[in-house]
């Protein structure tokens, strides 16, 4: 899954080619419009405010894709947030070239190039006092991921190896860290039932809990607490390959032109961030959250355009991202009664 996705030639992602949006082979959250980054923005203007509007806010993602979302929450910032348009500086996380040239040709061309720094890494972003709001937007559900599967009483690991010249599964022994995991999110001893872990998942939460000083985290992403993620129901994992906006029928199949992905342990997150000191405000979902975000803009004499409202709609309705994209919001040193609009609960 490393290679197929994040070769740095032949990668489903590193390639260059257009991989989201109606001439990709996949729509995200981004795809309809800007609405998400104009939502993203009124967040990162409330953690300003109740931070009594300091200088500096650093705003940092990952996995930026082509920095349309960094443009859209830049752009609305901009123009709607003057205080916050003074104290925000980006950092884009970034290690692939190909992305980070498709990142700064769109930051250039909207005219937000001189305020936006790309980093290789977590280690390279400045550390120093200032506060920061950090979000991804599916993110972690493209880290590579381990398989497992209950077979004749035990957990078996299902590689890959080789066999009449294609990639195929071959079972294996599972190792003691990687068992202990599976007791731990109580996954059910039911013949073929599917588990999926992530070994990068707590490397990657420890790095930016211990980076970010005081702030917001957003983690917008597709999966459930893990109650529901390791339900008895849920017997073949998660584990889904995409092509051309269809489910590809094999994972193991055509390498580099497919994109893998698996849902999100969200309970997982939440117990990493714990334990670098950070604090849970919760798991909500597209629609309420969004909504919530944007009820202070509905609520205006002046009725947002049809672009604005269909956008939004893709957002929220529960056809679309409304109830299959869920926000883990994250927070470390802010003020005991705060609660981030994106909450939900006002």
């Amino acid at each position: 899954m490393e290679e197929a996705l994040y070769h740095p030639e032949h990668g489903f992602y590193v390639s260059g080619s257009a991989r989201t949006g109606q001439s990709g082979d996949f729509l995200t959250p981004v795809s309809p419009g800007p609405v998400l980054g104009q939502l993203l923005a009124r967040q990162a203007d409330e953690l300003h405010r109740i931070l009594g509007c300091p200088k500096k806010l650093r705003l940092i993602e990952q996995g930026a894709d082509t920095g349309w979302l960094a443009r859209d929450l830049l752009a609305s910032i901009a123009h709607d947030h003057p205080a916050l348009a003074t104290a925000a500086e980006l950092h884009l996380l970034e290690p692939h070239p190909k992305l980070e040239q498709k990142q700064r040709e769109t930051l250039l061309a909207a005219g937000f190039g001189h305020q936006t720094r790309w980093h290789k890494n977590w280690e390279a972003v400045p550390t120093d006092a200032s506060p920061c709001f950090f979000y991804s937007c599916e993110l972690v559900d493209s880290f590579p991921v381990q398989i497992f599967r209950y077979r004749r009483g035990n957990w078996r690991e299902m590689r890959v190896g080789l066999g009449d010249g294609r990639l195929i599964w071959q079972e294996d022994g599972v190792d003691p860290e990687s068992s202990a995991k599976i007791r731990r999110w109580a996954a059910p001893e039911v013949e073929g039932f599917t588990v999926e872990l992530r070994p990068g998942t707590a490397r990657w939460a420890e790095l930016w809990t211990q980076k970010i000083p005081l702030g917001l985290g957003l983690t917008l992403d597709y999966g459930f607490p893990a109650r529901e993620l390791f339900a008895p129901h849920r017997t073949g994992g998660t584990l889904r390959a995409l092509r051309h906006h269809q489910l590809a029928a094999d994972p193991l199949e055509k390498p580099g032109e497919q994109d893998l992905t698996a849902h999100v342990n969200f309970t997982e997150l939440e117990e990493l961030g714990a334990l670098a000191g950070w604090t849970s405000y919760g798991l909500t979902d597209f629609a309420r959250g969004l909504t919530a975000l944007a009820t202070p803009l509905l609520q205006k004499e002046s009725q947002p355009t049809k672009p604005w409202v269909r956008n939004f709609l893709h957002l929220t309705h529960p056809s679309f991202f409304g109830q299959t994209h869920k926000i883990l919001v994250q927070g470390k040193g802010l003020p005991v009664a705060f609660q981030p609009a994106v909450r939900g609960e006002r």
